[in-house]
């Protein structure tokens, strides 16, 4: 019996130890680029593909480097491509993965483009409207995200994301939100900040909303996650910093109003 015993330890010791030879010293993720983007793409129900190498790591969490990523949509023909992302850098706790559970110790994409929609300018639009001027945009529906960092947990459907920190190119913000994996519906609340006018690119500076410096800039964004919608609320700030602006402009356009009519017609006053 303890002759058995032994030989049974001695059998599992021998197993694990090629295991975790196989896994640091052999196992290559880049062998398996097919059965990665496969995998990758049944799960999320998106077309995913990946045109660098993976860089890995197992111990004591599970660390992932990954370069230029597309994600496409399944659904359209041509498929549209809606996230490209520069690289990201994953790290996963392998004890919590063992028991099945995802929990994402932290991700960060680097120079990543969201197709659909262009938050700095929907928030230079927001800004300019309430001054009562006019802003064009740039013509292009793709938010251009420097960096972004968060935390992730997925409990049932649902992706929990919070510690969330996105750059764009005129401003910064942190925020929590969800993902629902099965509806692909999302919802995020960030608070955002103007950017110095210094780092913001040359397009937004003759836009700039000095205004809005230091100011705290609610931002909801919701919506399918191929169709995502925003809103900024800059009510507080319209009353406390636009507002005496825009009667500033509304009186001298009364002023210049009344002093042409009085010169067309004489008014007595």
């Amino acid at each position: 019996m303890k002759k058995t015993l032994l030989n049974s330890l001695y059998v599992l010791v021998t197993l694990s130890s090629l295991f975790f030879i196989y896994l640091f010293f052999i196992f290559n993720p880049n062998d398996y680029k097919d059965e990665i983007t496969s995998y990758i793409s049944s799960k999320t129900k998106y077309d995913f593909r990946y045109n660098g190498e993976i860089e890995a790591s197992y111990y004591p969490n599970i660390k992932f480097l990954m370069s230029g990523i597309q994600i496409f949509e399944i659904s359209s023909e041509p498929k549209d491509i809606m996230i490209e992302v520069s690289s990201i850098d994953l790290s996963l706790s392998l004890e919590k993965l063992i028991n099945n559970i995802i929990d994402v110790n932290h991700i960060k994409a680097y120079e990543l483009k969201y197709h659909g929609i262009n938050a700095d300018d929907i928030l230079i639009k927001t800004y300019s409207l309430s001054k009562f001027s006019l802003f064009t945009g740039s013509g292009k529906k793709i938010t251009n995200v420097k960096s972004m960092s968060a935390k992730a947990k997925i409990i049932d459907d649902n992706m929990k994301i919070s510690n969330i920190y996105i750059e764009t190119e005129i401003m910064e913000a942190k925020g929590s939100g969800f993902i629902n994996l099965i509806t692909k519906e999302a919802e995020f609340n960030f608070i955002g900040k103007i950017k110095k006018y210094e780092n913001v690119i040359s397009f937004y500076q003759n836009s700039y909303p000095k205004e809005l410096m230091d100011e705290e800039l609610p931002i909801m964004i919701s919506g399918k996650l191929n169709n995502l919608s925003m809103s900024i609320d800059l009510s507080h700030i319209v009353m406390q910093k636009i507002e005496p602006i825009r009667e500033k402009i509304i009186d001298e356009i009364q002023d210049k109003v009344i002093n042409e009519l009085r010169d067309k017609i004489k008014l007595p006053f």
